[in-house]
């Protein structure tokens, strides 16, 4: 069975990214996936340590409440990941868990691309202001490393902004469509030949 795993990088385990993380897998379940949902302000874990032990060993080899995503992360197809929008980047959690990534571009002592198969991925971004530019570029940025780790085709984005106090996603129900859509085609893409 196809897998999608969600990547909820919000402290608060009810705001809008999560919100339209949540609606991105029922739309990858619609699609025929499982579906996973990782709350990261619910573990205990450091960012990389740059030990270079993924070098070696072609996994992350510090231990700690992330080692079970990581594994999770090798085994989905579809990954989602969902961060608000704090001065201009992603959560402090996203960017940490984002780091230790790197384990999975690096093989044999060299940089070199470490999930085999079709996948594919998004990003969501939340923010109580209206979307600006520099949004939008932290956004891309870390996009564009997922070639780094694997055949990810174009990574999606939605960034979404007027989005304050907690709970305003849910007076947009074309978000949350926009977003369950998005988790659908992406589960979809990967039934394509």
């Amino acid at each position: 069975m196809l897998k999608a795993i969600g990547i909820a990088g919000s402290p608060r385990r009810k705001g809008n990214s999560t919100a339209l993380l949540e609606a991105a897998l029922r739309g990858a379940a619609a699609a025929g996936a499982g579906t996973e949902i990782v709350h990261l302000n619910d573990l205990t874990f450091r960012g990389c340590q740059a030990c270079l032990g993924c070098a070696r060993e072609n996994r992350c080899v510090v231990k700690d409440d992330l080692s079970s995503v990581l594994e999770a992360l090798r085994a989905a197809e579809v990954w989602v990941f969902a961060t608000p929008i704090y001065y201009d980047g992603v959560s402090g959690q996203l960017k940490s868990f984002f780091d230790r990534l790197h384990s999975m571009t690096w093989g044999g002592g060299k940089l070199a691309p470490q999930l085999s198969g079709r996948r594919r991925a998004a990003i969501i971004a939340t923010s109580e202001a209206q979307p600006y530019d520099s949004y939008l570029t932290a956004i891309k940025s870390l996009a564009g490393y997922f070639s780094w780790m694997g055949d990810f085709g174009e990574v999606d984005i939605m960034c979404e902004g007027g989005l304050g106090p907690v709970g305003a996603v849910a007076q947009r129900p074309d978000l949350l469509a926009k977003a369950e859509a998005m988790g659908k085609k992406l589960a979809e893409d990967l039934r394509e030949p």
